[in-house]
């Protein structure tokens, strides 16, 4: 399915797989449990969901650490508004006019991903960032490269003015390990 050690290797999950490989890979099978459970079209949109929190991730992050070619101020604080009112409001309206709706047990699953960030990055609750990237993780490698490529490019024809191609290169980058991980399914 997917090659441990790679995983291990990501700069985001290095940590906890270096202090807990065994407890890590735990929780990580855990979520990968639940979200195979998930219907296919609902996994499409979130997947979307997904690709548009990591492009805004990435834009939050440029600005903060200044880093060269990061947003205004102004735009930034737009793409994180966007970006929360889909998770908040629980839909996604696109700017061609189409909304993407998700069913209640996906919005119930969104309701407990946006407090579980929460909890880990803005209340800094000790351990609550390793279950979310332990979920975030698991999202990632149910979701696979083709739904998420989709996604991506679904964010790119929606929202490349808003996000820019440069963030939305950063945002599919960020992706790209995680899917380097997964093995053929027929070597």
């Amino acid at each position: 399915m997917f090659d441990w050690q790679q995983l291990a290797q990501i700069e985001d999950l290095k940590e906890y797989f270096e202090t807990d490989f065994h407890g890590f890979s735990k929780q990580i099978e855990h979520h990968l449990h639940e979200l195979q459970e998930i219907e296919s079209r609902e996994l499409d949109k979130l997947a979307i969901i997904r690709a548009l929190e990591v492009t805004n991730g990435c834009i939050q992050w440029g600005f903060r650490r200044k880093d060269e070619g990061c947003l205004s101020v102004e735009q930034t604080r737009e793409c994180m508004d966007k970006v929360i009112g889909f998770m908040k409001d629980k839909k996604i309206d696109l700017p061609s006019g189409e909304s993407i709706h998700f069913t209640p047990p996906i919005q119930q699953l969104m309701g407990e991903t946006r407090k579980l960030y929460q909890d880990a990055f803005k209340k800094n609750i000790p351990d609550k960032d390793k279950e979310f990237y332990a979920y975030s993780t698991a999202l990632f490698l149910v979701c696979g490269p083709s739904r998420l490529n989709a996604a991506i490019e679904l964010v790119k024809q929606e929202f490349e003015s808003l996000f820019t191609t440069y963030y939305i290169e950063k945002g599919r980058n960020y992706i790209a390990p995680y899917m380097e991980a997964l093995l053929p399914e027929n070597p």
